[in-house]
Formats: C-alpha cells, sequence, structure tokens
C-alpha cells in the first residue's frame, strides 16, 4: 500500500508542479482530494495513525498559512493546501521535514538569483518564484531520508 500512496502522491505533486509552473496556480481540485484520499487510504491501511495525519494536514497547513500571512501573500492558498496534502500524506513526523526542506530549496535557487540580479541590473528581474518545485523537491528528500 505504500507503493500506491508514494505514485498517487508523486503524480499530485508533478500536477501542482506544471501547473504552478505555467499559469502560477495549484489548483483545489487537485489538493483538497489528495488530502481526503490520503487520509482514507492511511485508514484503510493502518500503518499511520489518523491523530498523526491530521496533526500532519493540520499543522503543515497551519505553517503554510504563517508564512503566507507573514509573506503577504508571497505564499499563495495553493500552496497551503498543496502543504495540508502532503500533511495527510506523510503525517507530522515526515512532513515537517519536507517543510523545512522546501524552504532550504528555495533558498538555494532563489540567494543565487538575487545576487545575479544584483550583478546584471540591466536583466529582467524575477519577482517571484513558483513554491510547487521546491515543495516537490523538499517533500522528495523528506520521504528519501525517512523511507
Amino acid at each position: 500500500m505504500q507503493l500506491v500512496i508514494t505514485v498517487l502522491l508523486v503524480c499530485l505533486l508533478v500536477c501542482c508542479v506544471v501547473t504552478d509552473v505555467r499559469s502560477r496556480m495549484i489548483y483545489d481540485g487537485v489538493t483538497l482530494p489528495g488530502t481526503f484520499m490520503f487520509l482514507v487510504l492511511h485508514l484503510a491501511a493502518k500503518d499511520i495513525s489518523m491523530l498523526e495525519l491530521i496533526a500532519g494536514a493540520g499543522g503543515l497547513g497551519g505553517l503554510a498559512l504563517l508564512v503566507a500571512v507573514v509573506s503577504k501573500g508571497q505564499f499563495g492558498g495553493g500552496d497551503i493546501k498543496l502543504f495540508m496534502m502532503i500533511g495527510a500524506c506523510l503525517g507530522w513526523s515526515i512532513g515537517i521535514w519536507a517543510f523545512m526542506f522546501t524552504f532550504l530549496a528555495a533558498a538555494f535557487i532563489a540567494l543565487p538569483l538575487l545576487l545575479l540580479q544584483k550583478l546584471r541590473p540591466q536583466q529582467k528581474k524575477v519577482k517571484e518564484l513558483p513554491m510547487a518545485p521546491f515543495i516537490a523537491i523538499g517533500t522528495a528528500l523528506a520521504m528519501y531520508l525517512a523511507y
């Protein structure tokens, strides 16, 4: 069952990355059913406690909401719901690592971009980056280290 859950998560993450890169949107039609689906699958598999999964969904969603408030809207609602889905899939224990690795991955890309913009002010400025690719990288790294 873990393989099925992992494959489903990868498919949903790829979908979110593609739509976020193309249109800067992560659709509720992917993340909300995904959250419910992962809760049901884990309930059927009895592999992770429901408390761990609810803490993951609520905790990661809450942390992402906090980041959205602090960033004054640079972190969107789709990102929040994507983290909620990841928490429902991985639980709190692994999900919090995915959350932290996401921002490390983003920093490794964003900081060099900012430096290049300082060195080459005539080039087109990057104002914001889609977060779904970094969320996918952080999640993949957390899963790799956990399993």
